[in-house]
């Protein structure tokens, strides 16, 4: 059942209690915005009359002038407007209102007493309060008190929502970082571990000096892969956090990734797989050399790992009017729709995997993104199932 209350129901308020209620507000006059709309000149005036000391007050004769106010900069906290007004009513206006000021506590003040009127308002306009007229000062002045303590204390609790979900999604991202660190190092570790008992087990049966050499080399290279993937994980955190400091310079881009994509012959080759690089220039662009480095490496690294072998990948660099495109297509399993949608955000895992057991953390190409959204520049994935994946980054040009 629906009760509206008027403000006769709140009559016996003692005006020295109200006054004294406003003077300790935290909240400075100017920063307590209020709005008034009314078509009747007169009282307008006295509502202002009554509230300037206490607020910022702002009025207008009618709602279509008072959105233009809230369309100007002004955002009030609480909006009084009379319900019968030739051209828009009172539930039209605040209705409009909340396309704006969603969280602004709205009040009906009217001499009419129609039940439609009043649930229209409240059911539409999304009103807080419905007063009639005639009214009492101490009265009113109380119930927009009231109102704007009502906006101050929801404000307050989404302010304590929001806080509360980074403070959850902080969480779900360390629980997640940890698992990534706890699945990741323990079979590199489980390694080190072997070779040391194998070692140990060489000592008592006559190891040769290149049984050592291998084992030592061995346990570098693995140990080596733990620091890459510790340091990607503080990395990624960095970047995530807006730690990270660019040195952004003017670089021809085909040197730097004929150079990453040479220093990655080795995986490729273990797989039979050829990597072409074709340029229609030699374009420069505005990047950080070393994560530029990083973000190239990664993505023709990503084809490599889910391309079958004997397969090639393509590296294209295309120089267009005002931007550099580059593409790494590779001849995989393609992404479909759905999981392309959640490419790019940290520690997810899609269905494709690595075709010869590679790892993955999950982390690789929502810090390319991170990274080239930092040098003003943008990336995305083409691909359909079956058809292989193409990663395009388009950065702006520097042109002399």
């Amino acid at each position: 059942m629906l009760r509206i209350k008027s403000v006769s129901e709140d009559s016996s308020t003692d005006n020295s209690t109200i006054i004294s209620s406003e003077n300790q507000s935290p909240y400075l006059k100017e920063d307590k915005r209020l709005l008034i709309v009314d078509d009747e000149r007169y009282i307008l005036f006295a509502l202002r009359e009554l509230f300037s000391p206490l607020y910022n007050v702002r009025t207008a004769e009618s709602g279509a002038a008072a959105l233009e106010i809230i369309q100007g900069g002004f955002i009030p906290q609480v909006i009084i407007a009379d319900q019968r007004m030739p051209g828009m009513s009172g539930t039209e206006f605040l209705s409009k209102t909340i396309q704006y000021v969603p969280q602004t506590v709205r009040v009906v003040l009217t001499g009419y007493t129609d039940v439609k009127d009043l649930t229209d308002s409240i059911n539409q306009g999304n009103v807080y309060r419905f007063l009639t007229k005639p009214w009492r000062n101490a009265d009113l002045k109380e119930i927009i008190r009231v109102c704007f303590q009502h906006y101050y204390l929801s404000e307050e609790k989404v302010a304590l929502t929001n806080a509360l979900e980074r403070l959850e999604y902080i969480n779900r991202e360390k629980t997640e970082l940890l698992s990534i660190v706890a699945h990741d190092l323990k079979n590199p570790l489980a390694v080190i571990i072997g070779m040391a008992d194998a070692i140990v087990a060489g000592a008592e049966n006559g190891f040769s000096h290149e049984n050592y050499e291998r084992i030592a080399t061995d346990i570098i290279g693995v140990s080596e892969r733990m620091v890459k993937l510790i340091s990607n994980l503080l990395n990624a955190q960095a970047i995530e956090d807006g730690k990270l400091a660019l040195n952004i310079i003017a670089l021809n881009v085909v040197p730097i990734i004929a150079l990453d994509i040479q220093e990655l012959q080795i995986p490729a080759s273990q797989k039979n797989i050829q990597i072409v690089l074709t340029a229609d220039g030699e374009p420069q662009v505005a990047v950080d050399e070393v994560w530029f480095h990083h973000v190239i490496a990664n993505l023709v690294s990503n084809a490599v790992k889910y391309s079958p072998e004997g397969k090639t990948v393509h590296v294209r660099i295309q120089t267009l009017e005002k931007n550099v495109q580059i593409r790494v297509q590779d001849d995989g399993p393609g992404i479909s729709a759905e999981e392309q949608s959640r490419l790019f955000q940290r520690f997810e895992k899609l269905s494709t995997r690595p075709t010869a057991g590679e790892n993955s953390s999950g982390l690789g190409l929502s810090t390319v993104k991170k990274l080239i959204e930092l040098m003003k520049g943008r990336v995305w994935c083409e691909s359909s199932v079956g058809h292989g994946a193409t990663f395009i980054i388009e950065l702006p040009r520097v042109i002399h």
